[in-house]
Parts: structure tokens; C-alpha cells; sequence
């Protein structure tokens, strides 16, 4: 009785995002029989986070010489140049970070429970590692850590606006921005657990607003330390809750009592040193595979640079290559929206613009800040609380100000525009092996499916 109690109280807005996850999973389902170039669900830098699991898990080490040679074996030369490319200590390389391999071990384990089974009853299933049974159990895995991000997000949003526009919001970034292609196109990346570990911390920021202490900062270096085995750079976003306690401190000295410091300086010390204890499995590999648990391994490869002193600021926002806003505008107003969002909590508005612009920082800095073969500004998807945030004030305002139907038809254009992008990116431009354009990203999205589906229905009526 008391769980059917509980089930009812989960809220439409929760049920309509379960029913996202579930749908954006079995999209992924129905496309493992689709052929491939290299005959494997993982891929680009996908490879990289998933060969932790085989290494560690089966072999005991962290040498990738047979996970090299299974995953590229389409390009020998790919493999030899793999292969010969060693560390200062001699080992294969792997500057990818080892926080999703971690994230997805209970699945990867779970998928080899089961093709152990399945072998010993008598089927011809491998228990390498490496087979479809583990490549789509790891993949689920991290679309639905992408869906309990996006729920715990959601909730976050829904604190402070109507759950209506919480819910409306959560979609259009979910589902205008670039978070659907790697809910259901390409889960092997890191940005789904990216979604899920900020939308976790933003949400317990929420809830022990308020409440500073020992058990606070602990939780704070632990959601810390996760952001940071994900991605590094997504670990800065620890320091926004104590940077909310920096003026209280400041009126506590000017004023003679020192006990806000003191308190915030403790905090900061036990958040970090948990971070940092979180953050250990991670120097342990840089160790082993570099000689060195300190120093990221981006710092050894030639060409892997980071240019503070001259970022790409604009280009990265509005470029045609990439652009954060020019491939996917919903983010210029749920920035817009920070705004509005300031008037009714200026903590989290404010210190939720700084984290965004931390992060634009330091993405504009990188040598490629054009995020590589990305359905538009991946790198950003750790904001998706502030991006929801932002854009839930700006809806509830608009629908005041005007009425829901104008923002859900100013919604669906941006859905529809974004579903042209995300056809034109698949079937031609993650392939195209040149910069996309401002044709690519205006009228060629509308053509490329004209043609698209001319070609389909050629294909069907031969």
C-alpha cells in the first residue's frame, strides 16, 4: 500500500519525464540492428571511456592493448599508430577521464553476469567485454542516468516556478538543445552523466541551502568530486555554494565576529578533501599511465593547448561552427532568462551565470573549441540546471505577460527546427568531414530533408 501511495505522488511533470527516458531508450533499442561503419555501438570518444571496463573489470590492468585493436579494427593504421603511441612510463595512452567507466560498471558488470549465464547454459555468447550484450547494457545505462538527471533538474526548476513552466522548460532544453542526440544517438558520451551529476548537485545545493555544516560539505565534495571524474572542468561548480557564503563572512569579520569564516573555511577544507578522495581513482590511472597523478594528461599531447590569454568568446557562442546559440537558440534565452530569475533568488542566478561563465571560459580557451565531431556545444550540457533554470523564469513570465499558447508555439518551432538540425547532423554532417556552414544551419536543414526522404522513398519503391 505504501508503495502505490508513493507511486501516486510522483507528479505529472516526473511521469512525463520517465516516459521521455523510457522513450528516448527505446530509440536507442530499435537502432542497434541499424549497420555501422565499425560494426560497434561505442564510438569516437566513447571508446576511450568504455575501454576502462573491459581492462580493469576482466583483465585486472589497465594495458588497452587488445581493446585498441578490437574497436578500431576497421582502420589497422588507426591501431598501429594506437599501438605505437606510448607515456613517459611506456604505457598506451588514454587522457579521457575514468568517472563514466565508474558510473557504468554496475551495468557492465550486470551485462557479464548475464553472458556468463547465457554461456554456461550453452550459448554462443563471448564474455569478452567487448560483444553488443555489454556495449547496450553500458548505454542504457547512461540514458538513464541522462533521465534522472534531466528529473532532478526538473525538480530543482520546479522549487521556484510553476511546475508547469518547470516542466515546459526541462523539455525544450532536453529537447530543442542538443541533449537529445545523446540521449538517443550517440549515449557512449560522457554528457548524459555530465547532466545527471550537476542536475544531483544543483538539487542537493537546493535543499541544504541554509543548513551549513559538516554533513552539508561533505555532500558537497562528494557531487564535487563526481562532476570532476566525469569531466575536470566540471568539478568548478563545487565552489558556487561557498562562494554564496563568502559575503556573510565578509559582514562577520568587518563586524568583529569570525565565526561565518571560520565556518566557511572549514567547510572548504572538508568539501575538498572529500572531492579530492573522490577525485583518487582518477589520479591512481594518470599514475599508472603517465608516472605523474598530479599533471593531465591533455598537457603531454602536442596541439592540446589551452590559450587563456586569447579565447574564442564569441566564436564559440555564434559560429557556424558549432555555436552554442547558432545550433541551438533555445540557450540565448534561457540565458536571457537568468534575468528574471534574479529578482526572485539572486544566489542561484547569479552564481548559476558564473558557472556558465566559468565554463564558456574555459571551453573558448581550448585549442578546440570547436568541440570536435559535436551536435553543436556539447561541452555546455553541464549546465542544463542553469539553462532550465534560466529559461523556467523567462516562460512563466512570458505566459503571464502573453498566454501558454504563445510559448508553446514559440516552443514547437524551436522543436521542429531543432528535429531538422538533428536529421541534416546524422545522415550528412557528422560524416562530411568539412566545417559546417551557415547554409548547413539555415536553409540546407530544410533541403537535406527533401532530399533525405526522396531517397527513402526511391529506396522503397525499388
Amino acid at each position: 500500500m505504501t508503495g502505490l501511495m508513493r507511486i501516486a505522488a510522483i507528479s505529472k511533470g516526473d511521469r512525463l519525464i520517465l516516459a521521455l527516458t523510457g522513450f528516448c531508450l527505446l530509440v536507442f533499442l530499435l537502432t542497434i540492428p541499424l549497420p555501422r561503419a565499425d560494426n560497434q555501438l561505442v564510438g569516437s570518444d566513447g571508446v576511450y571511456y568504455y575501454v576502462y571496463l573491459p581492462s580493469l573489470l576482466l583483465d585486472g590492468d589497465l594495458d588497452f592493448r587488445d581493446e585498441y585493436a578490437h574497436f578500431f579494427a576497421y582502420d589497422p593504421t588507426k591501431v598501429e599508430r594506437l599501438l605505437s603511441n606510448r607515456t613517459p612510463v611506456g604505457r598506451l595512452p588514454n587522457q579521457w577521464p575514468i568517472g563514466p567507466a565508474i558510473l557504468w560498471s554496475p551495468f557492465f558488470l550486470l551485462a557479464h553476469l548475464l553472458a556468463s549465464l547465457l554461456r554456461w547454459l550453452g550459448f554462443p555468447v563471448a564474455t569478452d567485454g567487448y560483444g553488443y550484450l555489454y556495449q547496450t547494457f553500458v548505454l542504457s545505462g547512461s540514458i538513464l542516468y541522462g533521465g534522472a538527471g534531466l528529473l532532478l533538474v526538473y525538480r530543482f526548476a520546479r522549487a521556484m516556478v510553476s511546475e508547469q513552466a518547470a516542466l515546459v522548460a526541462t523539455g525544450l532544453i532536453a529537447l530543442a538543445g542538443n541533449l537529445i542526440y545523446y540521449l538517443t544517438a550517440e549515449p557512449y558520451m560522457a554528457h548524459t552523466l555530465s547532466v545527471f551529476a550537476s542536475g544531483l548537485f544543483f538539487h542537493t545545493w537546493l535543499r541544504r541551502r541554509g543548513r551549513p555544516g559538516i554533513r552539508t560539505a561533505l555532500l558537497y565534495g562528494l557531487l564535487g568530486g563526481l562532476m570532476a571524474l566525469i569531466r575536470p572542468q566540471d568539478g568548478l561548480f563545487m565552489a558556487l555554494p561557498f562562494l554564496a557564503r563568502l559575503p556573510p563572512a565578509w559582514r562577520g569579520l568587518r563586524g568583529g565576529d569570525r565565526r561565518p569564516a571560520i565556518g566557511l573555511l572549514r567547510d572548504v577544507l572538508i568539501a575538498g578533501s572529500v572531492a579530492l578522495l573522490v577525485f583518487s581513482p582518477q589520479m591512481v590511472v594518470w599514475g599508472v599511465l603517465y608516472g605523474n597523478p598530479f599533471r593531465s594528461p591533455y598537457t603531454y599531447h602536442p596541439g592540446t593547448d589551452f590559450y587563456w590569454l586569447s579565447p574564442r568568446l564569441g566564436a564559440v557562442l555564434f559560429s557556424a561552427f558549432r555555436g552554442l546559440f547558432t545550433w541551438h537558440p533555445i540557450f540565448l534565452p534561457a540565458l536571457v532568462g537568468l534575468f528574471p530569475a534574479y529578482r526572485r533568488d539572486r544566489t542561484f542566478a547569479l552564481l548559476g551565470g558564473l558557472g556558465f561563465v566559468a565554463q564558456w571560459y574555459i571551453i573558448s580557451s581550448w585549442h578546440n573549441w570547436m568541440q570536435g565531431d559535436a551536435f553543436g556545444g556539447r561541452m555546455f550540457l553541464v549546465c542544463t540546471p542553469i539553462f532550465v533554470m534560466g529559461l523556467a523564469h523567462l516562460i512563466e513570465g512570458t505566459a503571464k505577460r502573453w498566454s501558454w499558447p504563445a510559448v508553446y508555439a514559440l516552443g514547437g518551432l524551436l522543436l521542429v527546427w531543432n528535429f531538422l538540425l538533428f536529421v541534416e547532423y546524422r545522415f550528412d554532417l557528422v560524416t562530411a568531414q568539412r566545417p559546417p556552414t551557415w547554409y548547413d544551419l539555415t536553409i540546407g536543414r530544410v533541403t537535406f530533408l527533401l532530399t533525405f526522404l526522396q531517397r527513402l522513398l526511391r529506396r522503397l519503391a525499388t
